[in-house]
């Protein structure tokens, strides 16, 4: 939402991005640019890279200084980071730059719902990284001072191409939620930074409202007599989602699929448990809070985890009740598809 009106932005799933290799006005070789973004604070993953910025025009690796794009996730290059992020980084290539050459413990990161992600940069000897919350208060500064002093960066060889959501070389494991963004040829000022962020926060970005599109049965795709089911129709967190008969039990079984993402029943969420992504991370009922775990996205009969791309999957086509469900590649196996209400 924005200014109290539904608003839409560009949804990244690992395996999807946006380039344009053709281009014109954008910064070139030690030409001098700034970028910032406004990206979701909790649709995020450590997959690389959320880019928004200037790439190569080849899809290529060209070596380093040859990207000037702001990065937005919870990818630590240059470890240690400090806390778990999601970092403002700058991507120069060959390194997702924290401030410095790469390492910055004074780069806290920025957790809010909605966040401002800025990377300028001279393009011959300095570079900064700000951030901020999109909805309140100013920037951040995380770095302001030296480009790294590794060989290629000092100057920049940029090329000129605009990316989103992926790396120079279109790499495409990333996750994350775009809903503005500007790269300028020139070096902002850190007065038109500070403009900017105050523009962003008069807008009002706020969660998209958790309406529903349906309440019923998630009924199985390799059964059509079974379920998911909410073990007991408890609300205590930690409760296992499983398989079981579709039994008529609306208390634990009618879960609501909610426009922000969510499936919900007896007051908590579908969540991927400690928002782990490995095959076999188990399925459970938690507290909504509003977690990249706790998002789901219906595609081709499947419901796909956008921050890992994986699928909620009845391990081993197993029928019998009480099977808890858990997260695994998906594969268009029958025991990953579900019919939604």
């Amino acid at each position: 939402m924005a200014g109290g009106h539904k608003v839409y932005g560009v949804f990244v799933s690992p395996g999807t991005g946006y380039r344009d290799d053709a281009t014109t006005g954008v910064a070139t070789g030690a030409q001098p640019q700034g970028a910032y973004m406004v990206a979701s604070g909790t649709h995020v993953n450590s997959g690389c890279c959320f880019d928004y910025g200037n790439a190569e025009t080849n899809n290529r690796d060209n070596g380093n200084g040859h990207m000037d794009a702001v990065y937005f996730g919870t990818l630590c290059w240059f470890a240690p980071c400090s806390g778990s992020g999601p970092w403002v980084q700058a991507d120069l290539e060959n390194g997702l730059f924290g401030g410095g050459n790469g390492n910055n413990p004074n780069n806290h990161g920025n957790s809010s719902a909605f966040v401002t992600a800025l990377v300028k940069n001279n393009g011959t000897t300095t570079y900064a990284i700000k951030g901020g919350n999109a909805d309140s208060g100013g920037l951040t500064t995380w770095y302001s001072g030296s480009l790294p002093t590794t060989t290629g960066y000092m100057p920049m060889h940029t090329e000129g191409a605009i990316i989103l959501g992926v790396g120079g070389d279109n790499s495409n494991s990333s996750a994350g939620s775009f809903f503005e963004g500007v790269m300028t040829a020139g070096y902002p000022t850190d007065a038109a930074d500070t403009s900017v962020q105050a523009n962003i926060v008069s807008v009002g970005y706020a969660p998209a409202s958790g309406g529903t599109g349906a309440t019923g049965t998630i009924v199985a795709g390799d059964n059509s007599a079974k379920c998911v089911d909410n073990n007991n129709a408890s609300g205590t967190p930690g409760n296992k989602v499983q398989m079981w008969d579709c039994d008529g039990n609306t208390a634990a079984q009618n879960w609501t699929v909610n426009s922000n993402g969510t499936l919900t029943i007896d007051g908590g969420c579908m969540d991927i448990t400690g928002a782990k992504t490995a095959d076999g991370t188990l399925i459970e009922l938690w507290t909504c809070n509003g977690g990249a775990n706790q998002q789901w996205q219906a595609q081709n009969g499947e419901l796909v985890n956008p921050a890992s791309g994986k699928c909620l999957d009845d391990p081993g086509f197993n029928t019998t009740n009480g099977t808890q469900l858990v997260l695994w590649t998906c594969n268009g196996g029958t025991n990953q598809h579900w019919t939604l209400p």
